[in-house]
């Protein structure tokens, strides 16, 4: 009866919520007629495409975040399992051209519908999936209980969940419980998931501990590739490479306003911006302006002539390029976890390299992350704002702590590797 609720009233609401829906997808870009896959309508090509796989195994993320993760997870499985055909879905449009840019070739890419019971409907007739694999927490009642009656095995792989969505779910367990029963396998991140899926779940032998894939993930990226544009936008002479990635309203302001004050001092420091949105590339125009700054576009919108260099600033307005840009750079900081921004993004990106990182305190959603670099000191967490500004110039000087640093961080990722293969080991079992 409760969803039988769900799929009257959930169709109600997303009407209410359309105006904003559609506002916020215009803005991010880069849409295309694939989009209409959220509503389940398919072009011809897709269609015969989806049909002709056998048992596919479907594979969904939610953005670029998790799709990156994603491609990992991908790659791995089709070396372990090299005859599988896999689906991959996500929901947003820079989720959909990660992809594109790069998951293996062979895998046939599409949009998550929209929890629409006959959307989603629609989408299972047409994939007919053996495996359904759903990463982090996307909790869709439809897709997960139609998939799950169908046949299919469902399972849910570096899943997290924070305390917040555990109290909610536990709250309203009588509607949640029956949905986290359809899955065949639950794969976590931490002990810490483990215990709030159980709050809902209780203890259950599905329930699995894996560690978080990010560990895992595969730089498809090469640093050579970008010195071109770094030396074109910086100049020949030597520098010191900052990169602030991933940052949001707010971070733009204290970046600049810092390395303003630390350019006066160390010439030879060049900074790297890399909004979390691309789409924000002219409100951070008009930050670096407001800071008298000269800056230049990694892509020049159509019948601009590139600002010639050298400039303070290489900003970056595409996505799916900041890893390149970490791999390039001898300090790193990721945002969302400063200047009143809370949440964090993925540290584990320029640990990878070996890079020196510099995070805020507000990593909620990386919080397990957070905590194994502090324990093995393998990247500095700022408690305030005006932090930034000592220790980054602290790092500036000293060469040694930033190659400290940068050694120890690589060090935790290659100690904490191996959460896809503890759970392709689980899944083979399905």
């Amino acid at each position: 009866m409760m969803f039988i609720l769900y799929n009257l009233f959930f169709p109600l609401l997303f009407l209410f919520y359309l105006p904003y829906y559609l506002i916020h997808i215009f803005r991010r870009g880069g849409l295309s007629r694939d989009y209409w896959e959220r509503f389940g309508i398919f072009s011809a090509d897709k269609k015969a495409r989806l049909r002709s796989l056998q048992n596919p195994v479907w594979i969904h993320a939610v953005s670029v975040g998790e799709t990156v993760a994603a491609i990992t997870f991908v790659k791995f499985w089709l070396q372990r399992h090299p005859g599988d055909t896999i689906v991959f879905s996500c929901g947003t449009a820079t989720g959909f051209t990660t992809a594109a840019q790069k998951m293996p070739a062979e895998v046939v890419r599409i949009y998550c519908p929209i929890d629409f019971f006959w959307a989603v409907r629609k989408t299972l007739n047409l994939i007919r999936p053996k495996l359904l694999l759903i990463f982090e927490v996307e909790i869709w009642p439809n897709l997960i209980l139609q998939a799950a009656k169908r046949g299919s095995k469902v399972a849910l792989i570096n899943g997290r969940m924070s305390d917040r969505s555990s109290q909610g779910y536990a709250r309203w367990q009588w509607i949640f419980r029956p949905i986290f029963q359809a899955f065949s396998s639950i794969c976590l991140q931490t002990p810490e998931d483990a215990e709030r899926v159980q709050r809902v779940l209780g203890k259950d032998s599905r329930i699995s501990v894996c560690g978080t894939m990010k560990f895992d993930q595969i730089p498809d990226c090469n640093s050579a590739d970008k010195h071109q544009e770094l030396q074109a936008c910086f100049g020949n002479s030597p520098h010191i490479l900052f990169t602030a990635g991933s940052t949001h309203s707010g971070e733009e302001e204290l970046v600049c306003s810092v390395y303003r004050q630390l350019k006066a001092e160390h010439p030879e420091l060049k900074m790297v911006l890399v909004p979390r949105h691309q789409e924000r590339a002219a409100a951070v125009e008009n930050v670096l302006r407001e800071h008298q700054l000269s800056w230049r576009l990694l892509r020049p919108q159509p019948g601009q002539t590139p600002v010639p260099g050298p400039v303070d600033v290489l900003l970056v307005n595409t996505t799916g390029e900041l890893m390149n840009f970490y791999a390039a750079s001898d300090i790193t900081f990721v945002g969302k976890s400063l200047a009143g921004q809370t949440g964090g993004h993925n540290i584990i990106e320029p640990a990878i390299f070996g890079k020196a990182i510099l995070y805020g305190s507000h990593m909620e959603n990386f919080r397990a992350v957070a905590e194994i670099f502090q324990k093995h000191q393998a990247a500095l967490e700022l408690t305030s704002d005006e932090e930034l500004l000592p220790v980054l110039r602290k790092l500036i000087q000293e060469s040694g702590l930033r190659e400290e640093l940068g050694r120890k961080a690589r060090q935790v990722v290659d100690q904490y590797r191996g959460s896809i293969a503890r759970t392709l080991d689980i899944l083979d079992q399905l």
